[in-house]
């Protein structure tokens, strides 16, 4: 895995690196008998409905699994660890602040790296920057694989508010770094034009479809951005003018979610992505370092990387979402709800990024997304993917 690192200023005056080019991807809906687009079609595959897949446990990387690298983290405590992530050679690196804790680290199988910053430290310098938060433009976050919170500034942040920022910053030293980002970070806007998406019923409304999921007991839901359904309680699919359903719960701004009923006995729902090229079979939380894709109703971005995995984001119309996914994936007006993955496991739905009118596809570097947690979602709401 080769990652760009585009250098830059800390709050102590030194240099940084952190940044990469990933990702793209898109979730499938399919009418029985019927090939729709993107959002509507049949699957070669469907899994079992009676019981959820437990998520891959990233077997592609090398060492230690993630889920061992968290339990390791986990029993430590935030006072002796930094975090987990995943290292440009594929490995999994559990950070810590001591050596005992490294020997430790080693002797379960796993990779030590020592750190200056507890998980602690670092969370509660996330906090200070939280009291600012809904400064139009920015976000920040704990990021695991350089040690340091993270803060960016898109072009529009003042520089009156760049530098209460950078006050902040300079109190914790090399605990942060302040980077200065392309373009405007914003949610992504409603599409007003066709295309392969989801609908509201006068047509004034597109965005993509996130997941299909369903119950315990089978009942089929597909979630989407909170920020599309707010104000929308029935959608429909663009191309085929299909009802599928109305909206059961939605969550915006804070988090950015809305999960769909598909009511519409037509509709059968299928656990793809990505013009059904893609199974999806499991979900959780991402790990700081690994690869991403996106799909969406106007623009696909299949090769990103994770950035951070819990950021606090304030887009330019002002509303702040937390604990948000941040990838150096791109995305287009339309896109917003879209699935966020790896492999064949759901991680998150796309919200927004500071692509404005640049083009979006996999060569384009230098762009941020934010996506919400899926894996939070679907624990809230008692639901699966499949």
């Amino acid at each position: 895995m080769i990652r760009r690192h585009p250098t830059t200023t800390t709050a102590t005056g030194g240099t940084s690196s952190r940044g990469w080019q990933p990702g793209r991807a898109r979730t499938a809906v399919a009418l029985t008998g019927l090939l729709v687009g993107g959002l509507l079609v049949p699957s070669a595959a469907q899994a079992d409905p009676s019981s959820p897949a437990a998520a891959p446990d990233l077997s592609d990387t090398a060492g230690i699994s993630g889920t061992g690298a968290r339990a390791l983290a986990d029993s430590l405590g935030k006072y002796r660890t930094g975090g987990v992530f995943i290292d440009d050679g594929g490995q999994m690196i559990v950070a810590v602040t001591d050596q005992a804790a490294a020997q430790t680290v080693r002797e379960a199988g796993g990779v030590p790296k020592i750190v200056a910053y507890s998980t602690a430290t670092l969370q509660s310098v996330h906090t200070e920057f939280d009291k600012l938060a809904g400064i139009p433009g920015t976000s920040w976050g704990v990021d695991q694989s350089t040690n340091q919170v993270s803060v960016e500034l898109d072009s529009t942040v003042s520089p009156a508010n760049a530098a209460k920022l950078r006050a902040v910053a300079e109190k914790f030293g090399s605990a942060v770094r302040v980077e200065r980002i392309s373009g405007k970070i914003k949610k992504e806007e409603i599409y007003t034009s066709g295309g392969d998406s989801i609908r509201n019923t006068y047509h004034s409304l597109y965005c993509s479809i996130g997941f299909n999921v369903r119950t315990s007991s089978g009942n089929r839901h597909f979630v989407t951005a909170g920020h599309c359904a707010e104000g929308t309680q029935h959608w429909y699919d663009t191309a085929s003018g299909e009802y599928l359903g109305n909206r059961t719960s939605v969550s915006w701004p804070g988090n950015d979610y809305a999960v769909i009923d598909y009511t519409q006995s037509d509709v059968t729902a299928y656990g793809t992505v990505n013009d059904d090229t893609q199974q999806i079979s499991s979900s959780r939380y991402p790990y700081d370092g690994e690869s991403v894709s996106r799909a969406g109703a106007t623009s696909n971005d299949l090769v990103g990387q994770v950035l951070l995995t819990s950021t606090t984001v304030t887009y330019d119309s002002g509303e702040t979402l937390y604990g948000m996914i941040k990838t150096s994936l791109c995305g287009k007006g339309g896109d917003s709800g879209g699935p966020v993955y790896h492999g064949t496991v759901a991680l998150g739905i796309h919200s927004g990024s500071n692509t404005g009118d640049d083009p979006c596809n996999t060569s384009v570097s230098d762009k941020r997304g934010y996506h919400q947690p899926v894996q939070e979602v679907l624990s809230a709401k008692g639901l699966y993917v499949y």
